[in-house]
């Protein structure tokens, strides 16, 4: 009787002359370095390691064939970068685990927010005119510039903008 194979034996059988080239090796310990390093980071950021937990870590990867781990720990952290969000503790890594002086991305954060600030301003201005042009005016209104989608469009671009920013400073 015919012998009936599993998929596993069918998959076996078709990719046991298969062989990896040192380009694809090359590419799979890349995403596995990346991998460790955004588990680093998460359990960083989630109070399980501390900054000199990660140093530890990145001495130990940066002495075997894997090196380059503390690039890859400083492109992790800045990708992480929210300008609208809480940035300590990405930011208490980078000095802590890798001595980068944190301030020009901080800088960047604080252009962002008076950029925000400066186009919520103006929607406001916007929407308080067209109002008034309306016979509607007075001290008890108050303009919500979040309805605005001109609005969300020019903060949407605004974050690009710190976006590229950013990526200019990795």
């Amino acid at each position: 009787m015919a012998e009936i194979k599993s998929t596993l034996d069918l998959i076996m059988e078709r990719t046991k002359n298969l062989v990896l080239t040192e380009e694809e090796k090359r590419d799979i310990q890349g995403r596995e370095r990346q991998a460790r390093i955004r588990g680093w980071v998460q359990r960083y950021r989630d109070g399980s390691l501390t900054g000199d937990d990660i140093r530890e870590y990145l001495a130990k990867e940066e002495g075997t064939a894997a090196s380059g781990m503390a690039a890859l720990l400083r492109e992790e952290c800045l990708t992480q970068v929210d300008p609208e969000g809480d940035n300590g503790k990405i930011f208490s890594l980078l000095q802590t685990a890798l001595a980068i002086n944190t301030t020009p991305v901080e800088d960047l954060i604080a252009d962002f927010h008076a950029e925000a600030q400066r186009l919520k301003i103006d929607s406001g201005r916007k929407a308080l005119a067209v109002l008034y042009t309306r016979g509607i005016n007075g001290s008890a209104i108050v303009p919500n510039p979040s309805l605005d989608p001109e609005w969300r469009r020019d903060l949407e671009s605004a974050r690009e903008q710190f976006q590229e920013r950013l990526h200019r400073l990795k």
